[in-house]
């Protein structure tokens, strides 16, 4: 059974979690189904974003499901591959994702906000990272935290496995932003349509600039930006339509990538 529902509108996919009785907590069955959409979504030219949200409002993601622990020999590896596999999916889609968070975002779900492009949180949202209170030594969320919101906050989050609101989130840097929970949905439909608005393929290749420069050294991904810059101006249509737009003083006219 997939506990997640899946709609297409106005060029914005929304993912919906849809299991708030168990905090909506994420199997592997529904992982791996929302691995397989954003697969679809990659190729589909009717979708420009993608939003991650959760059924009702006391959570976005208490993380895996624990109950399938045992059911698997107490094996980590079963998860953290499923993990693995949703956060490269994601890092490679070539949309924008969105995560809109109206409650508790713990362990895995904590880990999914780490990897989303865009947080929206309510400003009375809990998130955290409590995973050392099940014995485990998490390893997707240090590498993101350290570049995030470094050293200090680092080793609170995860040595305490206290939570922190989604304003402090938001004055930290860990999510994009947070607003009062009544204005959460108007802030992430505006994001959406700002999204859904600018060039697809100009879109792509800035995001796959900015995680590929997280891996370099600041002079070798100038250069790299440079390259992926000056080749999109070459041989795509996008640089020409956009300055040829705000002279004419019309909207641009993107092309699908």
């Amino acid at each position: 059974m997939v506990n997640a529902d899946f709609t297409v509108d106005d060029y914005a996919a929304y993912i919906t979690v849809q299991r708030a009785e168990k905090l909506n907590a994420i199997d592997t069955s529904t992982k791996t189904e929302i691995i397989d959409r954003l697969r679809q979504y990659k190729d589909d030219e009717a979708v420009r974003v993608v939003v991650f949200q959760s059924d009702g409002d006391r959570a976005f993601c208490a993380g895996g499901d624990v109950r399938e622990i045992p059911e698997t020999d107490y094996s980590l590896k079963h998860f953290t591959d499923s993990w693995d596999e949703l956060f490269a999916t994601m890092r490679n889609l070539g949309l924008p994702t969105v995560a809109k968070v109206d409650g508790v975002a713990l362990g895995g779900g904590f880990d999914w906000l780490l990897h989303t492009d865009f947080v929206v949180a309510a400003s009375d949202a809990e998130v955290g990272q409590p995973e050392i209170d099940l014995g485990i030594v998490n390893h997707f969320s240090p590498p993101v935290l350290l570049d995030q919101v470094g050293v200090r906050k680092t080793m609170e989050l995860l040595l305490t496995g206290e939570t922190i609101s989604g304003a402090e989130a938001a004055e930290i840097g860990l999510v994009t932003r947070s607003v009062p929970r009544e204005e959460l949905d108007e802030a992430v439909d505006s994001l959406v349509s700002t999204l859904v608005n600018k060039n697809p393929r100009v879109v792509e290749k800035i995001k796959d600039g900015i995680y590929t420069s997280l891996e370099m050294s600041p002079s070798a991904a100038k250069s790299h930006l440079e390259d992926v810059s000056l080749e999109s101006a070459r041989t795509d249509p996008d640089y020409r339509e956009g300055v040829d737009a705000q002279l004419a003083g019309r909207d641009p006219e993107w092309t699908v990538k």
